[in-house]
C-alpha cells in the first residue's frame, strides 16, 4: 500500500462526489471516511473469500479509474475556478 497515492486517490474521489453531489463540510469528511474504509478493509474481505478475491479485485480497480478519472478532472477544475475568480 503507497500512502501517498491512496491519499491522493481519496482527495480526487472526494473532490468529484463532492462535486457532483454538492457536498459541503462535515459531509465531506464522511465520504473520506468511507472510501478510505472500504478500500482498507477490501484486502481483507479478499482473504475471507479467495476465491472471490479476483473478482473482487477487478471491480475494485474498476471504481478506482473511473472515480480517480472524474475526481481529477472534478479537482483540477475546482482550482481552475477558484484561481480565476
Amino acid at each position: 500500500m503507497n500512502t501517498v497515492l491512496d491519499i491522493a486517490f481519496v482527495l480526487v474521489i472526494v473532490s468529484f462526489l463532492k462535486e457532483q453531489l454538492g457536498l459541503k463540510g462535515y459531509a465531506v469528511l464522511g465520504v473520506a471516511f468511507v472510501v478510505a474504509l472500504i478500500f482498507g478493509i477490501a484486502p481483507l474481505v479478499a482473504q475471507l473469500l479467495p476465491e472471490a478475491a479476483p473478482w473482487l479485485t477487478v471491480f475494485l480497480d474498476t471504481v478506482v479509474l473511473f472515480l480517480g478519472a472524474c475526481g481529477s478532472y472534478d479537482l483540477v477544475t475546482s482550482v481552475t475556478r477558484k484561481k480565476a475568480k
